[in-house]
């Protein structure tokens, strides 16, 4: 799919054009250092340049092309007040289209099948664009669970993005041909809703909002008629539902959207602004909101904008209950 699509045709080109030009730059410093053998303070700063050149070309390879090919399981351990245990496995922003299609999502759902799950939950963007082939969504119905798979609806899938210069703007809504594909699937779908699952010891509920730069997120249909004491799980594509008070109502609140950057720098985090209210900080991992409260944020599987991730592996989050 590399350079075939008009909507992502240009981030191609730009890699493209930046491989050569990485390239042609360490060739041209090591030329320079064979033809002028006798200039050391130049030759040791033109091999430094080149030395430079040689490593952001492999990066840029290795974070357009390698990393957004792997799959890695993250573990993360969550307290909560019931005796039966609970594994969830998060998959979130698969983002299907011109970088992701059926063969990669097959490879999620074998990875995630091995980690035995009871519950698998889907927090959004199950799509890139408008042009996005639904077909490719169809290894989904091959996820094997004892409680069942969980869906919300992300930005992309109702059609509202955001430019890198954090300019929203609206396109296509498949928010309905998505929910109905994915629930042809066996995916239980969340739209201001809950569902109630019985455990060997107690219960938990688990519920889901639409997206909430749609404007349609209605976190009071979503909880309604769940008793306070039984442990809570909200699906909200966007972690910014923080932001709402009544979102604490919920134990844990499972999020993607972020990416985790996508491209981060190590030691520093994300190199780009995150596309949330929430500042920085809150780009992957796990929070603890208040004493009753854990939001969980995975970087997810998939990618938006240019095809790159770079030490922002594509995840599986594995929580465990204890």
């Amino acid at each position: 799919m590399f350079l075939l699509q008009s909507d992502i045709f240009l981030w191609d080109l730009s890699i493209i054009i930046l491989i050569v030009f990485l390239f042609s730059g360490a060739v041209a410093c090591l030329t320079w250092t064979k033809r002028h053998p006798h200039k050391p303070l130049q030759k040791f700063l033109i091999s430094i340049a080149g030395l430079l050149s040689v490593v952001s070309c492999c990066l840029v390879v290795y974070g357009s092309f390698i990393e957004p090919q792997m799959i890695t399981v993250t573990e993360k351990v969550i307290s909560h007040p019931l005796s039966s245990p609970v594994k969830i496995a998060v998959i979130s922003d698969i983002h299907v289209g011109a970088y992701k299609g059926e063969e990669f999502v097959e490879r999620v759902v074998k990875r995630t099948n091995a980690l035995l799950p009871d519950i698998v939950v889907l927090p959004g963007d199950f799509i890139l664009n408008h042009d996005s082939d639904l077909n490719d969504l169809r290894p989904l119905k091959n996820l094997r669970t004892t409680m069942g798979t969980y869906a919300v609806l992300g930005n992309h899938d109702v059609g509202e993005y955001e430019t890198l210069l954090g300019k929203r703007y609206t396109g296509t809504d498949r928010g309905e041909r998505i929910s109905s594909a994915l629930s042809a699937l066996g995916v239980t779908m969340l739209r201001n809703d809950s569902k109630i699952l019985t455990l060997p010891h107690g219960k938990i509920a688990i519920a889901g909002i639409d997206d909430i730069w749609t404007g349609h997120a209605d976190l009071t249909s979503a909880l309604a008629g769940i008793d306070p004491t039984v442990y809570t799980v909200l699906l909200s594509h966007n972690p910014s539902v923080i932001d709402e008070a009544e979102s604490l109502g919920a134990h844990l609140i499972i999020s993607g959207h972020t990416h985790g950057g996508q491209v981060r720098i190590p030691g520093f985090g994300p190199l780009s602004k995150l596309p949330t209210s929430l500042g920085q900080e809150y780009d992957q991992g796990i929070f603890e909101i208040d004493d009753d409260t854990t939001l969980a944020i995975t970087r997810g599987i998939g990618e938006s904008s240019a095809r790159t991730r770079l030490f922002a592996t594509p995840e599986i989050l594995l929580l465990q209950t204890e």
